[in-house]
Formats: structure tokens, C-alpha cells, sequence
């Protein structure tokens, strides 16, 4: 289990994701969670039933996985697929011909007993400087990838 040995500090940066959303991106990413027919994420007039909106919205679901994937890139696989997490509120509708930005901060650290726990705040925006979501995410990352102790 070969890593890159890190240290991890509180205001570290993580990140930045960018994600361009189409709405074929959307219909796709709704098919691959089996998801078939229309609803507010693949039908506009689903949509301005459903939520009273003048077009579809991604689901919050894709703006998880974007977190997840930042936080993967950032911790490497062989962490945080073990041990990560992310938990968003969703704040304002991402829509198709949005530009997401993904960014995190380390927020604290904590000693565990196989590792250091790696809090981070996340926060997403969109191309006009709106928070879409924010929240948070953790990773413990094993002590065979910090490096030793003085």
C-alpha cells in the first residue's frame, strides 16, 4: 500500500473542482443511478410542476459525487475510498449551463488510533459567485501515510 506521505494542516487548500453541467450530463448521471422518465432533473415540464422552476435542476446527488471526487483526488483513492465522507446542504438549484466550483479548506485534525482524522469545510459555487451547497467532509488518513513523529 505505496502512498504519498503528507501533512495535513488546518487552512490547507482542497481542491479546486470545476464541473461545466449540461443537461446531457444530468440525463446521464440520472440514467446510471436507474433512474428512467421524466422528472424535474430531466424534464422541463416535470420541472414546472414539480418545482415551480422554468427549467431542470441537477440533483443533489451530482454535486455529492463532485464533492466525493474532489476529496478522492485530494486524499487518494487508497484513503478515502476506506474511510471518507461528505456531507452537504444544498442552498441554491445548480442548473444546466452552470460552472461549479469545488473548494475546501482543512478545518481541523485529530489523532486516531490508526491515523489522523482530516476534517474539511466544503463550500460550491457557481459562476456567478452563489453558494449552491456547502458542508463538510473527513478523511482518516493511516499512519503509514503521515509522516513520523518528532
Amino acid at each position: 500500500m505505496g502512498g504519498i506521505v503528507r501533512s495535513y494542516s488546518e487552512d490547507d487548500p482542497v481542491g479546486p473542482l470545476l464541473k461545466e453541467i449540461t443537461q446531457e450530463a444530468i440525463n446521464l448521471f440520472e440514467g446510471s443511478a436507474g433512474h428512467s422518465g421524466p422528472s424535474q432533473f430531466t424534464d422541463e415540464e416535470a420541472a414546472r410542476e414539480t418545482l415551480g422552476t422554468s427549467g431542470t435542476v441537477a440533483s443533489g446527488r451530482m454535486s455529492i459525487s463532485f464533492a466525493l471526487e474532489m476529496m478522492r483526488r485530494h486524499f487518494g483513492s487508497d484513503v478515502f475510498n476506506h474511510t471518507g465522507t461528505v456531507d452537504l446542504r444544498f442552498l441554491r438549484p445548480v442548473r444546466p449551463g452552470d460552472s461549479i466550483t469545488f473548494t475546501g479548506e482543512v478545518s481541523s485534525t485529530s489523532r486516531e488510533a490508526n491515523g489522523l482524522k482530516v476534517n474539511v469545510k466544503i463550500e460550491v459555487r457557481n459562476q456567478r459567485g452563489d453558494t449552491t451547497a456547502a458542508g463538510t467532509g473527513s478523511a482518516i488518513v493511516p499512519n503509514a501515510f503521515l509522516p513520523p513523529e518528532d
